[in-house]
């Protein structure tokens, strides 16, 4: 990756993709100190500063990582759930009432037991 001096991206300042080792920072903020030297070209020399100050460490780097831009995922329309029929319907009540209840029995045998004298 060529460094991009225009960006506010530190890694892309360096030449380097995201989660870039440590010693790769440091080979890639050498390697371009070189090629923009503070006594010719000072304002370069200040963005590559910036840029490994923010990823000279691990502790820097997950900083920064934390509060890099991501780009927000595409988006996806919701799935809507189904909605559940909540309104009470006659057939449902007499259903219930026959199942749990005496209505729709017609033999009352089991209720009366034997009278011991």
């Amino acid at each position: 990756m060529q460094p991009d001096l225009h960006s506010t991206d530190p890694y892309a300042v360096l030449g380097l993709q995201r989660g870039a080792s440590v010693r790769e920072v440091k080979r890639a903020y050498f390697a371009l100190v070189r090629q923009y030297p503070p006594e010719e070209q000072p304002e370069a020399f200040k963005l590559l500063r910036a840029a490994y100050e923010k990823l000279r460490s691990a502790e820097a780097q997950a900083e920064t990582d934390l509060f890099l831009f991501q780009p927000p995922l595409p988006w996806e329309p919701r799935k809507r759930r189904r909605k559940f029929d909540l309104d009470v319907h006659v057939e449902d009540v007499w259903h219930t009432l026959q199942q749990y209840g005496d209505l729709g029995r017609t033999d009352f045998k089991d209720d009366f037991r034997p009278v011991k004298l």
